[in-house]
């Protein structure tokens, strides 16, 4: 029972690496299933393809970047494991994933108003896109306070919780911010985090205010 425990302690320490990979594999999942046989030729599926061949290079096994991130990570979980912690390397994942996200932002945009062929092709992508964003914004809620309570001359909390904060918490308010702009349990406190959630409602509303926008005329051209 003791070595489970144990186990258990040091297979918990690189949590943070476990939610990256998280974003890592719905980013791979995303780009393999963007079937651009489904869009009509045009503009807009030119441009498609030049985000995916974007994204293609930095998911692909055989690509230089995708290879390097992967031995990081590797690297950085084993870190973890013995009780290392590599803030700098972190980040750098942390930072390479939210360009591939910012990417596929720019993809579900065009693909809301691309005229596609198999409508189930966006719910896909959208249903692989939204663990992608609840992700990525939870670990940049997470490091706003983190850099906190790393740095001693800080006054101000940037992110404040009713309950004591967890990496649940941060998760949840990433998942709730999906719903309502300011969740009861949550303040934001500095004007880092006020940005950052600022940006996060925006990107609910271009998302949901296309896909409306798109539900509309599908269901007016039936």
């Amino acid at each position: 029972m003791a070595f489970i425990d144990a186990l258990t302690k040091y297979l918990s320490r690189p949590r943070e690496i476990y939610f990256l990979m998280i974003s890592y594999l719905f980013t791979t999942a995303f780009n393999r299933s963007l079937s651009l046989a489904e869009i009509e030729d045009g503009r807009t599926k030119q441009l498609l393809m030049d985000t995916n061949f974007f994204l293609e290079n930095l998911t692909s096994l055989g690509h230089p970047l995708n290879s390097l991130f992967l031995l990081a990570t590797a690297y950085l979980m084993v870190s973890g494991v013995v009780g290392r912690n590599n803030r700098l390397g972190k980040d750098i994942l942390a930072i390479f994933l939210s360009m591939c996200w910012l990417v596929e932002l720019l993809s579900i945009n065009l693909l809301l108003i691309a005229p596609i062929k198999d409508p189930k092709l966006l719910l896909v992508e959208m249903l692989l896109f939204l663990p992608i964003i609840i992700v990525s914004f939870a670990w940049w809620y997470w490091r706003i306070n983190y850099s906190y309570f790393q740095n001693n001359e800080a006054e101000t909390e940037p992110i404040t919780f009713k309950a004591p904060p967890s990496i649940l918490n941060y998760l949840y308010l990433s998942i709730d911010t999906f719903f309502k702009y300011q969740p009861s349990y949550v303040s934001f406190n500095t004007k880092s985090a006020k940005s950052l959630h600022l940006f996060h409602a925006i990107v609910r509303l271009n998302i949901l205010g296309l896909t409306l926008g798109r539900a509309v005329s599908l269901a007016t051209s039936a």
